[in-house]
């Protein structure tokens, strides 16, 4: 039993002597003590478990002797301090349910302390973790993320965004004029992502089960658990998810503090680089590949995509990417490698510009320069030494497939390829040139060709009986209408200047 003589405000404390020799000792020690001692001063402990902490730290600072501490051993008493809360306040029998937030056993796992205790900003804040189903979770209205979005909301409707509503604002369902996205938060890949592996770091909410951390964590996960595009296992992935809450009581300085340092406070995770990304995946392709006996049908290597696609947790596109730009990469290294290059040289200029293998296939059908690059050897040796010595940009790969096209154009690359040692500056320029020149003519065979799309359409048109219209879907007879009806004032307009003699571009 509690003796309540020694609580105040349901904290138990100790003699005022003892309590002020405590916060004297702290301070002689720098504020990351000082703010662990105020930690223990907080808890909401009985008088027996709180004589223990408090007694252990004042053992604990009585024998560090005084204030010529390094900052080294100033940080020491600072977590050993943490330390012993953390281990008292995990000694105090929790209910599974407080408030209106119910914790649920999932995956083996129950309501705890979280341990070490979390600090932020300097502030330890001890709280519990377990899961929680998320439609248990409301979002957070005062999120940041979310602030111009509920603000417009507001102007708009004359009131505040209901539980619902926010999360439909999120969620792009509800519409807003300024946003102009379908998805303004990016909910559809982390979306995808909780569905094959549940919400790994998980939400930051009040005593209450207000979020402030993790809002889109949340919506996703809603996402996932509504949404038909999802299976019977990742709705119930999405379904359950880990929180940490925390105490009764905590401040909204210390809420402040978790909102910063979670979100100013980088940690300095570096990505891979999409050329090793893009390895593993081939590497697991090809090995699949290889273990098949017999022959390779269509839809083995479907579903070996697929597989591989679930393994790293993307789109089967990208698979398909990944594999033909390693191709072109290694194509490359071989090119340059047998061409007398230093190999490491080639494997670090294939890596910086990886991503170039990907704009190599541009272009549609046999425009494509990739399928002039597997016949002619003569325009792989210019395209492939121009990359490695002259070309600067991917944009410029990307377009080279059209210069080629074009006879006028590409013997401006071959000229630019010939003087691209003597004069690379001015080399450059000539392929940027050749480039626009390519680009003009294609705009003027997309012109004759739109023409013949025209003359096609009025033959139609004119060869079409009344009675068709009837079978024609309604929206799409109303999306005719407004098509004809924006394009007539521009046809109007070319008719009368035509007419008047004035010159036409």
């Amino acid at each position: 039993m509690t003796d309540r003589s020694d609580m105040t405000n349901g904290k138990a404390k100790l003699p005022a002597g003892e309590l002020q020799e405590l916060l004297d000792l702290s301070a002689d020690y720098g504020e990351a003590v000082a703010t662990a001692v105020q930690a223990a001063l907080d808890e909401p402990l009985d008088t027996t478990r709180a004589t223990r902490l408090y007694t252990r730290v004042l053992h604990l600072l009585r024998g560090s002797g005084g204030g010529g501490l390094s900052a080294a051993d100033r940080a020491r008493i600072a977590e050993e301090v943490r330390a012993e809360v953390a281990t008292i306040v995990a000694s105090v029998p929790r209910p599974t349910t407080r408030g209106t937030l119910k914790f649920v056993e999932w995956n083996g796992l129950e309501e705890r302390p979280v341990l070490p205790v979390p600090t932020f900003n300097d502030k330890p804040i001890p709280m519990q973790e377990g899961y929680v189903l998320v439609d248990d979770l409301k979002l957070w209205a005062g999120n940041h993320r979310l602030e111009l979005h509920v603000a417009e909301f507001r102007e708009r409707n004359n009131r505040e965004p209901s539980d619902d509503e926010l999360v439909k604002l999120m969620q792009g369902a509800i519409h807003l004029p300024s946003l102009g996205k379908t998805d303004p938060f990016k909910l559809s890949p982390l979306a995808e992502s909780i569905a094959r592996k549940g919400v790994e770091r998980p939400p930051i909410v009040t005593h209450d089960g207000v979020p402030k951390d993790g809002n889109r964590r949340i919506a996703a996960s809603l996402l996932v658990l509504h949404g038909k595009d999802f299976t019977d296992e990742q709705k119930e992935r999405a379904r359950h998810i880990r929180v940490w809450r925390a105490p009764m009581g905590t401040t909204d300085d210390q809420f402040d503090a978790v909102v910063v340092a979670l979100n100013f406070e980088s940690d300095h995770k570096e990505e891979w680089a999409e050329y090793i990304k893009a390895r593993l995946v081939v590497e697991q392709y090809d090995a699949r590949r290889e273990a098949l006996r017999g022959r390779v049908t269509t839809a083995d290597i479907k579903r070996i995509k697929t597989d591989v696609a679930k393994r790293f947790g993307i789109k089967l596109p990208r698979v398909t990417r990944y594999i033909e730009m390693v191709r072109w990469a290694e194509d490359f290294e071989a090119f340059h490698v047998t061409g007398g290059r230093d190999p490491a040289e080639v494997r670090y200029k294939t890596d910086e510009h990886f991503q170039w293998f990907y704009e190599i296939d541009a272009g549609k059908g046999e425009e494509k320069l990739t399928r002039k690059l597997d016949t002619d050897d003569q325009l792989k040796k210019i395209v492939y030494e121009m990359m490695f010595d002259l070309l600067d940009s991917g944009a410029q790969v990307r377009n080279l497939h059209q210069v080629i096209a074009d006879a006028d154009a590409a013997q401006m690359l071959t000229k630019a390829y010939e003087m691209m040692h003597s004069a690379p500056e001015d080399a450059l320029e000539l392929v940027d040139e050749s480039i626009a020149l390519a680009k003009r003519k294609s705009v003027k065979r997309r012109s004759v060709g739109f023409d013949q799309f025209l003359k096609t359409m009025v033959d139609r048109f004119g060869a079409t009986p009344p009675d068709q219209w009837n079978h024609v879907d309604s929206q799409l007879l109303l999306d005719v209408k407004r098509v004809f009806q924006a394009q007539l004032g521009a046809i109007e307009g070319q008719i009368a200047m035509r007419a008047s003699g004035e010159p036409v571009e």
